[in-house]
C-alpha cells in the first residue's frame, strides 16, 4: 500500500496558476451536468509535465500525483470521482447531502448495492463511460472469473454459492472496474451494484454457458453442482428445503443425464464452429495472396492467354502484311512509290515487333504452375472447411432449441434459492 501523498503547497499555488493558464481546456458543466468537469487531454499533458517535474523520483506513482493534485486544486471531498479515459480527466462530484444513510449490518449486503449514491449520478457516468462497444465483453469475463476462483480453484458448495453469489459477482466487478478505471473505490461499489443491476440476466446467461461449458467436458465438480437441482426436498440441521428445479416454462424438467447428450453435441458443434471460421479465415487470406488485380490465378491465366491469342493473330496477319509489301516493292518501278511502300514496311516491322514485347509481356504475368498447383490446393482445403463449417453449422441449429431451453432454465435455477418448508 503506498502512503499518502502530502500537498506541497508552494507546488500547489505553482500548479493551479498552471491550471488558470490552460482553463480554455477545461470543461464545466461537462455534458450539461453541473457537477461535471473535463480536463481535456492538452491540459492533462502539460498537468504530467509540471509534476514530473517537481517530482522526477515519483514517476512511478505518477497517475496519483495527478489526482492528488487535482483534488486539492479544484477543493474535491473524498466523494468526488476523478478517473481518466482516452487521455481526458474525467471529475464527477457527488452530492455526500443526498447519499442515503447505510446501516453498518448491510455494508456487505445487496442493499448496499448502490453505496448510497443516487441512481441518477450512477446513470449519468453509465451512458458516459460504459454504455458504448468498449465494454463489450465486460460482463462475460465477470462470468468467467466467476467460474475460475470459485468453482475451478474453491470449488464452492451449492450452499455458499446461494448465500453469496450476489455479493461475489459484485466484487469481481469492483475489482474489474477499479482495474479499468482508477482506484475509486467509494464510487464503483456502488457502480457496480448498478451495472450488476442492469446487466443482470447477461451475467447469469454467461455463467450458464460456461457451466455448461464445464458438463460438455464431465468436469465431476460441475455435474455434482447441477445435480442438486435434481432433488426435490433438502433436510438441513433438522429442517425441510425446496430445491429449485432446472425447469422450462412448459414445465419439461432438465436433469444432468437429460442435459448431457444435448450440451455435448452443441458444445462440439460451437467449439468447431470457432476453429472453422478461424481456419476459413486464414485459408482466405492465404489464397487472396494468389489473385491478381481481384482475378483468380485460374481466371487471370485465362484472360492473359486468351490476351496471348489475340497478340498472335495479330503478329501472324502483321507478318502477311509485311510479306505482301516485300512483293509489291520488287514489282512497283515509280520510286516514290516505292519509298512510300518502304516506309509502310518499317512501320509494319515496328508494330509486329511491339506485338512480340507485348506477347513476352503476357507470358510473364501469366502465374506458374506451381503458384496454380498452390492455390488449388489451398482452394480445396478452403473448400473442405466451408463444407465442415455449414455441417457444424447444422447441428448446432438442430440442437439451439433445446441448448437454450436448458441455459434459459439454468439460469433460472442459478438465481433461484432454496425455500424454507
Amino acid at each position: 500500500m503506498h502512503r499518502e501523498i502530502v500537498i506541497d503547497q508552494n507546488v500547489l499555488e505553482e500548479f493551479i496558476q498552471s491550471i488558470e493558464q490552460n482553463e480554455d481546456n477545461i470543461l464545466y458543466d461537462y455534458k450539461g451536468k453541473s457537477n461535471q468537469i473535463l480536463l481535456q487531454s492538452q491540459l492533462v499533458n502539460e498537468i504530467e509535465k509540471f509534476l514530473t517535474k517537481q517530482f522526477p523520483t515519483q514517476t512511478a506513482r505518477l497517475k496519483e500525483y495527478i489526482k492528488a493534485y487535482v483534488r486539492a486544486a479544484f477543493e474535491l471531498k473524498e466523494s468526488a470521482v476523478v478517473i481518466r479515459k482516452n487521455g481526458n480527466l474525467f471529475i464527477k462530484i457527488i452530492d455526500e447531502s443526498v447519499r442515503k444513510p447505510i446501516a453498518v449490518e448491510d455494508k456487505n449486503s445487496i442493499k448496499n448495492r448502490y453505496n448510497g449514491i443516487k441512481e441518477e449520478e450512477l446513470k449519468s457516468f453509465y451512458d458516459e463511460f460504459f454504455a458504448d462497444g468498449g465494454n463489450k465483453h465486460f460482463f462475460y469475463e465477470i462470468a468467467k472469473e466467476f467460474v475460475h476462483r470459485y468453482f475451478h480453484t474453491k470449488k464452492i458448495t451449492n450452499d455458499e454459492y446461494e448465500k453469496n453469489i450476489f455479493s461475489y459477482i459484485q466484487k469481481i466487478t469492483l475489482e474489474k472496474l477499479m482495474t479499468i478505471y482508477d482506484d475509486e473505490e467509494d464510487f464503483f461499489l456502488g457502480f457496480a451494484g448498478y451495472i450488476f443491476r442492469i446487466h443482470f440476466k447477461d451475467v447469469f446467461s454467461y455463467l450458464s454457458e460456461l457451466i455448461l461449458d464445464e458438463i460438455a467436458i464431465s468436469n465431476p465438480y460441475m455435474i455434482d453442482f447441477l445435480n442438486y437441482y435434481s432433488q426435490d426436498i433438502l433436510v438441513a440441521k433438522g429442517l425441510k428445503y425446496k430445491i429449485p428445479h432446472i425447469e422450462a416454462e412448459n414445465g419439461l424438467r432438465w436433469t444432468v443425464p437429460s442435459m448431457l447428450s444435448i450440451v455435448k453435441i452443441y458444445t462440439k458443434a460451437k467449439q468447431s464452429i470457432q476453429e472453422l471460421k478461424k481456419e476459413r479465415s486464414n485459408l482466405q487470406k492465404k489464397v487472396q495472396n494468389f489473385y491478381v488485380n481481384g482475378l483468380s490465378p485460374i481466371k487471370n491465366n485465362e484472360m492473359l492467354l486468351n490476351e496471348k491469342v489475340g497478340l498472335e493473330i495479330e503478329i501472324e496477319q502483321t507478318i502477311r502484311t509485311i510479306h505482301t509489301l516485300n512483293d509489291r516493292v520488287e514489282i512497283v518501278k515509280d520510286e516514290e512509290k516505292k519509298s512510300a511502300i518502304r516506309e509502310r514496311i518499317l512501320q509494319e516491322q515496328e508494330r509486329l515487333q511491339s506485338l512480340k514485347t507485348k506477347r513476352e509481356e503476357t507470358l510473364q504475368k501469366v502465374v506458374k504452375q506451381s503458384g496454380l498447383s498452390q492455390y488449388i490446393l489451398l482452394q480445396k482445403e478452403l473448400d473442405t472447411a466451408s463444407r465442415k463449417l455449414q455441417r457444424e453449422t447444422k447441428v448446432l441449429k438442430q440442437n439451439e432449441t433445446a441448448y437454450n431451453s436448458i441455459k434459459n432454465s439454468l439460469v433460472k435455477a442459478l438465481i433461484s434459492k432454496k425455500s424454507r418448508l
